[in-house]
């Protein structure tokens, strides 16, 4: 009977395993590192006309019920991050200095620093509204996701607290670049008009 069970009990620990390990670390999906080199070309042109769109941010809010982010005692502050998430967006080309015919709105909806094992991981989830061009009203929320794991080994409390910063701005670039894939087949009519220039 222990052979029976034994052979069923490994298929079943081989078949959850990768699934375990898909639900706790997502890798960032556009992170060139991690691309085949046969399909980087393309997806750094992706890349670059996702970052060529601009788009208006006509509203960029916090909506989180505990503003600070606790790491060990330390504090990130909410103008840390919200200052980090403003960097983030601008250097994606989405800004509410840029005059454009969409514009999103982007919601802070968690920010979560854990430690695992040596690694601490920092995740971020943002909510985004988008108004194409003639639109009358937002679209609904959609839920965009930035994860990146830093090596956090022995290191005093201030070192914690900067690669906190550290991992938490990749996470929210991680999210941008998301957010402005997905917004790539709306921004056809301006991409023309850039690469005509």
């Amino acid at each position: 009977m222990s052979y029976a069970t034994s052979p069923a009990r490994l298929i079943f620990a081989c078949c959850a395993l990768p699934l375990l390990i898909a639900c706790e670390s997502t890798p960032p999906e556009l992170d060139s590192s991690l691309i085949p080199e046969s399909q980087r070309k393309d997806y750094q042109l992706t890349m670059s006309k996702a970052k060529a769109c601009p788009i208006n941010l006509a509203e960029l809010i916090d909506m989180r019920s505990s503003k600070d982010l606790l790491v060990g005692s330390s504090n990130v502050t909410e103008d840390t991050l919200y200052s980090l998430l403003q960097q983030s967006l601008e250097a994606m080309n989405v800004s509410p200095d840029i005059e454009a015919a969409t514009s999103v709105k982007v919601i802070l909806n968690r920010a979560f620093v854990k430690s695992l094992g040596s690694n601490m991981v920092a995740t971020v989830v943002l909510n985004v509204l988008y108004k194409p061009d003639n639109a009358d009203e937002y679209s609904p929320a959609a839920t965009f996701r930035g994860q990146s794991v830093n090596v956090n080994v022995s290191v005093s409390e201030k070192e914690s607290s900067q690669i906190a910063i550290d991992a938490m701005k990749t996470a929210i670039h991680d999210a941008t670049k998301r957010i402005k894939s997905s917004l790539l087949p709306n921004c056809g009519n301006t991409l023309s008009e850039l690469e005509a220039v």
